[in-house]
């Protein structure tokens, strides 16, 4: 019984020690920092300032909102990345939605999620949340 006691408390343990978020992930940065208008609207670069754990394997999903007229200019996109360490600049392309209005130069909301993974799991913690300003 007490083998069988012990037993469960060190799974228990392990199982908690694998939620707890590494001090690497909690580092992990991601901003907007640019955006451009490609093929007249249809759609838009945006370039992304990310800081992640050398090693890591990332992916960024990205959508863009934007004002046109009366509407609003929807698309969305990604971009894959490998971590270095240091501050890098990785460029994903967001699509307007078929049928729907192009980009526009000026401002327009960018949403997101990156996840950043290593063989074993990955993090979702960085999200992409802010005002850009689209140029040409």
């Amino acid at each position: 019984m007490r083998r069988v006691t012990t037993t469960a408390a060190l799974l228990g343990l392990s199982l908690c020690a694998l939620l707890v978020p590494t001090p690497a992930s909690a580092a992990s940065t991601v901003e907007v920092t640019s955006a451009k208008l490609v093929a007249r609207g249809v759609a838009v670069d945006i370039t992304l300032t990310v800081t992640c754990e050398a090693g890591r394997s990332g992916g960024a999903e990205m959508s863009l909102r934007q004002r046109s007229g009366d509407n609003v200019a929807y698309g969305s996109g990604g971009a894959m990345f490998t971590c270095t360490g240091v501050p890098q600049a990785v460029t994903g392309r967001v699509y307007a939605e078929s049928g729907g209005f192009a980009f526009n130069r000026g401002i327009a909301l960018a949403t997101g999620s990156v996840a950043l993974c290593t063989p074993i799991d990955c993090d979702y913690s960085p999200r992409i949340e802010g005002e850009v300003r689209v140029t040409r």
